[in-house]
């Protein structure tokens, strides 16, 4: 008698165990279901504009222009952003052209529309938007870094932004004085949009142009060399402008 009492309290015992131990792990569970998510994501930027319209393109021309300097301490270019209006004309059109190898035109081998491009003009702040001793091989990097940075804001906080044509003003010893454009679109960066800034730039402050590594160089080659092209603004029969982009034949 007595042993089937104690058989009793022990089976109550590990019943009561195990019920606690249940109600344990639901409690647990629960609270890792409803508790508050207290690991906030990684901010793409630690700036962004406050506005996303054109007043919000003017923050990011004037916050990226900043940074970028000459060797001389001097700024590197200023920035003014345009909508896709050309001397009141509207902006139809980005189309892409190779020459011929018999120097003539091939008809357009890219047709982009205009209506959501941002334009960025470079302007050096010397005479006829000259760089002032803008001599070091890195020049054309930082222009074309500078190009992709704007780019890149542009295309994670403004509204409307599918494209951004970057005018470039000619470089020291240039053979080719025609403006130079740096003409990116969102679709194609959409992964790098994704992530935070700091894993495609990692320096947060631009370095002179005669400091540009090879590493850097190879970097901007990559993402802004074969999206670089002799640029020049044409009318159209009914009004509105285009963006001709010039593609060397071969490329």
């Amino acid at each position: 008698m007595a042993q089937a009492v104690r058989e009793r309290h022990l089976f109550r015992l590990a019943y009561g165990v195990l019920a606690l131990a249940f109600w344990v792990s639901v409690a647990g569970f629960t609270y890792l279901m409803t508790r508050p998510n207290h690991s906030e994501p990684v901010p793409w930027s630690t700036w962004k504009p406050a506005s996303a319209d054109l007043t919000g393109a003017r923050e990011i021309a004037q916050r990226v222009a900043g940074k970028y300097k000459l060797d001389s301490g001097g700024q590197l270019v200023a920035i003014q952003e345009h909508p896709p209006v050309v001397q009141g004309l509207d902006l139809e059109a980005v189309g892409i052209r190779r020459t011929g190898g018999n120097g003539k035109l091939d008809p357009y081998i890219a047709l982009y529309g205009g209506r959501r491009t941002l334009i960025y003009a470079f302007c050096g702040l010397g005479q006829n938007c000259a760089i002032p001793g803008a001599t070091a091989d890195g020049v054309d990097h930082l222009l074309r870094r500078e190009a992709l940075e704007v780019a890149l804001y542009s295309f994670k906080y403004l509204d409307r932004v599918d494209q951004v044509v970057s005018l470039l003003p000619p470089t020291a010893g240039a053979t080719d004085q025609r403006s130079n454009a740096v003409f990116l679109r969102k679709d194609e960066f959409a992964e790098a949009l994704k992530r935070p800034l700091h894993d495609l730039l990692p320096q947060t402050r631009p370095p002179v142009p005669s400091q540009v590594g090879t590493q850097e160089k190879n970097l901007i080659d990559a993402l802004t060399g074969q999206h670089t092209y002799p640029a020049q603004f044409e009318p159209l029969p009914d009004g509105d402008a285009i963006l001709v982009l010039q593609r060397a034949q071969g490329t």
